[in-house]
């Protein structure tokens, strides 16, 4: 859409994308000034639901006049496109803001706050809970006034339940309030605890809980309280700890009312730190002034400093003996193995037992053309390969993976999953239902159209044969005879994240995606039919090593097996509670598995053991392909790309 217009605005380029649509900056032809423009995803055209909703948000935030809060200017409708007209904010969000940082000074943090509180208190009192507070929905422009973003699941009090029901989360996992993880009506105290969480972020770099799976991210939202900010920071004074206590209480009649009674406790935390300096200058003046005594008076004068001075000595006496018994009784803590204090994450999938954070690694790093992050990587022979991501980047190697370079696909949608056929067919598919197919080993793509709007993350060929399955978001099976450039709407029967597809052979084949649902196919993928659950937990990745023998990898770093075919899984042990996000076998007996924490699991004997070795990053990885001449590559976030070879292992 860059550089098309829509009424009187002209779009100039993507500033996000969020759930539920993309954010452009465009240029109002009218009025001669910049503008941004939200307009919905077309996946939701077709959901009077969402259309609704989309209009709601419009409405909402027109009737909330705050300088912390971004402004809506007006609504557009035009030719089947909808969109909101925003003030358009040039500045950085709190979570850039936390990333380039590390974390936030004091002072800095509690000057943004206090603007974030004064905005969402507004919004309060005209009656709407904004739902989902966090550091990537709020920007600072460049003269460092807080604007508050994305009203789009806000919610009037007034409205009642009619829009949004009680028994459907709302907001981001890692920001939920208790009553959010419980999916209950909400108050203006669930936004209160998730300020809570945002403020703890800001301080301390990272969110209280951000660490292991789903069900344990919301289990501590539910059951614990987050680590006092003082024992993290030491700059940071106790009196920040009693605030954060008190704004993420689980019980609502001990947590803040109102954002009012919030900002007054932060108001007095603020003046009593800025009340220090006063204090240490008027007793340097007091220290100048002299004063000169004769007679009596300098006798008396002498004997109250005799008494002074003795007193003053045994005291520092007394304070070197203290801080000689402390150091003692600390060194002895810091000597002890069990206590390590540069790491907080206590559990199984610490950054210390963490194999991935191990530097030394057999695995060498790549010089990559982009920082986008790589999603999926294959080779078409023994030194031609590609790879794809974010932003619609190909990459693409003539050396075995040894270079690479950018590719032109010509468009700007997320891809997800780049394979070939042979040394000539490929295909290529991504958000929005995207799909690229080549006929010439890649020196070309063409943009395929389809009535598919969903994205897809993986395909499959049906070896031997011109049919491909792909699947994606929504429940989303697609079937091509022809190779991939026409395509089919097959039922799944489920309307969830199908993450991965495989076939066991031409005839059966395996889907895996959210909340644990598993699809089987006996009919070279023309239906589906659900399997019995064995988990609720997200699964996203299947592959066999032969047509009894599979894994399928997920959430919580479950991993499942299958020796019959397929017929019955059952969970065998792993060493991590990290997203596992892919699993590859690359011959009858080497597989790999990769984790969102830079997790790389091997086997050699076809999955019978598991052993972690180091991929020597921290960062997720994504993909794994190797060529004839057993080069292996990994590519991952960031642009990242690893380099192996299987005999090194």
């Amino acid at each position: 859409m860059i550089g098309s217009n829509i009424e009187h605005y002209k779009i100039v380029e993507v500033l996000g994308k969020g759930g539920m649509g993309i954010v452009y900056k465009a240029f109002d032809l009218k009025l001669e000034r910049f503008v941004a423009l939200k307009i919905l995803n077309s996946d939701f055209l077709s959901n009077p639901h969402f259309i609704e909703r989309f209009k709601r948000e419009a409405k909402h935030q027109a009737k909330i006049n705050h300088p912390n809060i971004v402004p809506v200017y007006g609504f557009t409708e035009e030719n089947g496109i909808l969109g909101i007209i925003m003030e358009y904010v040039a500045g950085e969000t709190v979570e850039s803001l936390i990333k380039r940082l590390g974390r936030l000074e004091l002072q800095y943090a509690l000057s943004i706050f206090k603007q974030i509180l004064a905005g969402i208190g507004y919004a309060h009192l005209k009656g709407f809970i904004h739902r989902d507070i966090k550091p990537s929905n709020i920007i600072l422009n460049n003269e460092g006034v807080v604007k508050i973003m994305d009203f789009g699941i806000s919610k009037s009090i007034t409205e009642g339940r009619a829009l949004t029901k009680t028994g459907t989360k709302i907001g981001t996992l890692l920001y939920m309030s208790p009553e959010q993880v419980k999916a209950k009506e909400l108050s203006n105290q669930s936004d209160i605890y998730s300020l809570g969480i945002t403020f703890f972020e800001m301080l301390v770099g990272r969110a209280p809980f951000d660490t292991g799976t789903d069900y344990e991210i919301m289990e501590a939202h539910l059951k614990k309280n987050p680590a006092k900010v003082s024992s993290l920071i030491a700059s940071v004074p106790p009196a920040v700890d009693t605030i954060i206590a008190k704004a993420v209480q689980k019980s609502l009649s001990k947590r803040y009312a109102t954002c009012e009674d919030f900002l007054n406790e932060v108001n007095l935390l603020s003046n009593e730190l800025m009340y220090v300096k006063p204090e240490k200058e008027k007793k340097k003046t007091k220290v100048k002034q002299k004063k000169f005594l004769t007679g009596d008076q300098r006798i008396t004068t002498t004997k109250q400093k005799s008494k002074y001075y003795l007193w003053f000595s045994l005291t520092i006496l007394l304070f070197a003996g203290l801080i000689y018994f402390v150091y003692s009784t600390v060194s002895t803590f810091w000597e002890n193995d069990d206590y390590i204090p540069k790491v907080r994450d206590t559990g199984r999938n610490t950054y210390v037992s963490n194999p991935a954070y191990i530097l030394k690694s057999n695995w060498t790093k790549i010089e990559s053309p982009t920082d986008e992050n790589l999603n999926s990587v294959t080779f078409v022979n023994s030194t031609l390969g590609f790879s794809c991501g974010n932003n619609g980047v190909i990459l693409k190697t003539t050396d075995s993976g040894n270079t690479w370079s950018i590719s032109d696909s010509s468009i700007t949608n997320i891809l997800y999953k780049i394979n070939f056929s042979d040394n000539f067919n490929g295909i290529a598919v991504g958000e929005k239902g995207t799909i690229l197919l080549t006929n010439n080993g890649g020196q070309s793509w063409e943009k395929i159209t389809t009535r598919t709007f969903s994205s897809l993350f993986d395909f499959q060929f049906i070896k031997g044969t011109l049919i491909v399955i792909a699947v994606g978001a929504n429940g989303t099976i697609i079937r091509s005879e022809d190779g991939g450039y026409t395509w089919n709407r097959v039922s799944s029967h489920v309307n969830k994240l199908l993450y991965s597809v495989k076939f066991i052979n031409n005839n059966i084949g395996i889907i895996v995606g959210w909340d644990g649902e598993v699809l089987q196919s006996n009919d070279m993928g023309k239906t589906w039919r659900q399997i019995t659950k064995f988990t609720t937990n997200y699964l996203r990745s299947v592959d066999f090593v032969s047509e009894d023998t599979g894994f399928i990898v997920g959430g919580g770093g479950e991993i499942y097996k299958t020796t019959n075919g397929a017929s019955s899984w059952k969970q065998i042990p792993s060493n991590t509670i990290s997203g596992l996000l892919y699993i590859k076998f690359i011959d009858d007996k080497n597989g790999f598995i990769l984790g969102n924490k830079g997790e790389l699991l091997t086997t050699s004997d076809a999955g019978e053991h598991w052993a972690d070795i180091s991929s020597g990053t921290f960062s997720t990885l994504k993909s794994i392909a190797t060529n004839d001449n057993k080069t292996i590559i990994v590519t991952g976030n960031n642009g990242l790309i690893l380099k192996n070879t299987l005999n090194s292992n």
